[in-house]
């Protein structure tokens, strides 16, 4: 039997938060590195696109 691998529409939106929070973490680590190597410019964008994500960012919003 084939498994359905649909999401329901809480699903997917905890999916996305999941997946986003992840990305804004690997933002911050990278940002991390980069001020380790001195790259204060790359670490400047970084917490730049870091910003404009937690404030574009709507965690309750539902799909549909």
């Amino acid at each position: 039997m084939k498994k359905n691998n649909s999401l329901t529409s809480d699903e997917y939106d905890k999916a996305m938060q999941y997946e986003y929070a992840g990305l804004i973490n690997a933002l911050g680590y990278l940002c991390q590195e980069a001020t380790q190597a001195k790259l204060e410019f790359v670490c400047l964008h970084l917490n730049i696109a870091i910003d404009e994500l937690k404030e574009y960012h709507r965690p309750n919003t539902k799909t549909g």
